[in-house]
């Protein structure tokens, strides 16, 4: 089978990258051939050469987690023009599934009055097609994603807040996880595991990373081979640094034992280390020299709408290494606290925050081997060949799905956004 991964440029990639790259790998491991496409609303689209940490995976592009691919002009397809838009249509037809990573057109500047992105979804009925909603913001977010339901075989959902989100859509969709490589493999024994932690993600609020910085500066003097490790950045690593404009909750209290000093700067004096976004091979290293990784990530809107685990997550679990995160975030859909990770809801203070995170960094081997013996019962399911093989169910309906009934709510908005953004009359 000829497989298009179609995607379009948003500003905030995530674990896109990973997720493109890996699904990618799992359909190249059944066997099919499988090319990536940057969609350009553009007159012409030339290569790209963005200056990073780039590395080559299964897309056989280079990509740097915090940039992005480097395309070049050929796999990237301008289509401002009339002619543009039939030249790639061309080239998506010439494939039996196209594959929208992201889902439809951001809404941003960039694609103001863009009014030719609906046209590149109208192809062959023998081209199924498959779109990922990557998180639950979906209504608000991409309403216009009804303006091509009707030219979509499904929506894979990465998690079920995602799965919920698009409640609102008349597409069969149904859940679809993060593809990983090989995630059932030999891990270190615990005990020649490093103590401590690690931690990576894109710096936002609802990442809550300043609360682990805030947290690590009452932990004990740092041990000799210990990690306290923050990987990435972003507006409130901005934020977290800054000179002058650091947010006011990012300071201890002035009544504490820290007088009113900066969080960040605190978390360097007591052993943090931080680092730029790691590429996947670091991401690795880290993860298999790990004793914990900390996640303390959730979003107060997400979390009403079902669990949005971060892949990171599931990476930590592959490695051996004991997830501490947010109850609030993981949901109970697939992982269960005390389980599979340990929760930090617990926490009431900082100072229990760190206890938790450094307590699961003691556990016992015995301790330990309950975690790791029941994220190896569900790794499976991540398994990049299983999850492309769902895909492809999906695209040819051999999936139970389900199907949602239309918002007006949503619809209303979906109206609006067409004809104030892209200039189109619904």
């Amino acid at each position: 089978m000829k497989i298009c991964i179609a995607f379009h440029a948003c500003m905030d990639l995530g674990g896109i990258i990973n997720h493109t790259e890996q699904l990618i790998g799992g359909f190249q491991d059944l066997g099919h051939d499988v090319d990536l496409f940057e969609m350009v609303y553009a007159d012409k689209a030339s290569r790209q050469r963005k200056t990073g940490d780039f590395v080559v995976g299964p897309s056989g592009i280079p990509h740097d987690q915090g940039k992005g691919w480097n395309f070049e002009n050929h796999q990237r397809l301008p289509y401002k023009t009339w002619a543009g838009v039939h030249s790639a249509q061309q080239v998506l037809n010439s494939y039996d599934m196209v594959i929208w990573t992201v889902p439809v057109v951001p809404k941003n500047k960039n694609h103001l009055g863009n009014d030719k992105w609906p046209h590149l979804y109208d192809l062959d009925p023998k081209v199924k097609q498959v779109a990922f909603v990557h998180d639950g913001n979906c209504k608000s977010g991409a309403p216009h994603l009804y303006h091509v339901a009707d030219k979509l075989s499904g929506l894979a959902c990465v998690h079920a807040c995602a799965l919920n989100g698009a409640s609102h859509l008349p597409i069969p969709r149904t859940l679809v996880v993060n593809p990983q490589d090989t995630p059932i493999r030999t891990i270190a024994d615990w005990d020649d595991k490093n103590t401590g932690f690690v931690n990576m993600q894109t710096f936002k609020a609802w990442k809550h990373a300043h609360e682990l910085v805030e947290a690590i500066a009452y932990m004990p003097p740092k041990l000799d081979g210990e990690l306290r490790e923050i990987a990435g950045r972003g507006i409130e690593y901005q934020y977290m640094t800054s000179e002058d404009k650091c947010k006011e909750n990012y300071f201890h209290s002035n009544e504490s034992v820290f007088e009113g000093r900066k969080f960040w700067d605190v978390a360097l004096d007591n052993g943090m280390v931080h680092h730029d976004y790691w590429p996947t091979d670091e991401v690795t290293e880290w993860l298999e020299m790990a004793r914990v990784l900390v996640d303390p990530s959730w979003s107060v809107r997400y979390s009403k709408i079902g669990g949005h685990w971060n892949r990171v997550v599931v990476d930590a679990m592959i490695h051996g290494a004991i997830p501490v995160a947010q109850a609030r975030g993981m949901g109970d859909e697939m992982f269960e606290a005390g389980v599979h990770y340990v929760d930090l809801g617990e926490a009431r203070d900082a100072q229990d925050y760190a206890d938790i995170v450094l307590g699961v960094s003691g556990m016992s081997s015995q301790q330990a081997t309950e975690y790791r013996d029941n994220a190896h019962d569900i790794l499976s399911l991540f398994d990049r060949r299983e999850v492309a093989a769902q895909v492809i169910d999906l695209a040819h309906g051999n999936l139970s799905t389900q199907i949602g009934e239309i918002d007006p709510a949503v619809w209303t908005k979906y109206e609006d956004l067409m004809f104030e953004q892209y200039g189109i009359l619904v």
